[in-house]
């Protein structure tokens, strides 16, 4: 049996006992719509995955810390949501709990149906923008062939910056925004792509924050095809 095989085997009796023992407990008050768009695993949650289902008694409910639950509920994630996700070649149907979330469905990736994937994803991105930059000291300055999703709060306090200052728009961000980046393994010094409002952006980490590097409408952008594919 091969291991996406066997990983479904687990998953199919892990979520057959919590359906039968939360049948009853569903919240009328709640959402239980499906987001859509595909939410990609930070890599210390799928390790909290894994280490679930390689357990001697499996189960489909992982508990999640206060971090990870603001994380969700940052990108508009509410309880009770349903999400696409995707672990070992399988995705996942979860839904999101008051303490964690809930696989509730899985099937192989080629099955599954979203319309985006969210906070990041490869890409193929080729702008006319500039990106030269000047290097600081102690930072990894490397470029990341990826795509960034910022919540709606982020992208307004993008906006607001540089409609206050058009020519080095440098945006703080607090504490939990920058934990968010950094659980990607996103650095101070790396660039990296963003897309919102029309616009298509070059972004540069720093230690307080963010830097517009440079910015184009769409379809100034030339972007190749590709797939979305996980970190």
């Amino acid at each position: 049996m091969n291991q996406v095989k066997k990983t479904l085997s687990i998953l199919a009796v892990a979520t057959s006992i919590v359906c039968i023992s939360s049948s009853a407990m569903a919240h009328s008050a709640h959402d239980h719509s499906t987001v859509p768009y595909k939410w990609v695993l930070s890599k210390s949650l799928k390790a909290k995955i894994d280490t679930r289902l390689n357990s001697l008694t499996p189960t489909s409910v992982i508990g999640l810390n206060s971090f990870e639950q603001k994380k969700l509920a940052h990108y508009d994630i509410k309880v009770e949501n349903k999400f696409n996700t995707e672990i070992r070649g399988i995705n996942l149907l979860v839904k999101r709990t008051s303490a964690g979330m809930k696989i509730v469905d899985a099937s192989r990736v080629s099955r599954a149906s979203y319309t985006d994937q969210v906070p990041i994803k490869k890409t193929n991105m080729f702008s006319k923008a500039t990106t030269s930059h000047s290097n600081h000291v102690g930072h990894d300055h490397s470029y990341l062939p990826y795509e960034w999703t910022f919540s709606l709060a982020t992208q307004d306090k993008i906006v607001r910056g540089m409609i206050r200052n058009e020519k080095s728009t440098l945006i703080g961000l607090n504490a939990f925004e920058q934990s968010i980046l950094k659980e990607y393994g996103i650095k101070s010094g790396n660039t990296f792509h963003a897309e919102f409002q029309g616009n298509e952006f070059l972004i540069e980490k720093t230690s307080a924050g963010i830097k517009v590097v440079s910015h184009a409408e769409l379809q100034n952008v030339a972007m190749a095809p590709h797939h979305n594919e996980n970190l």
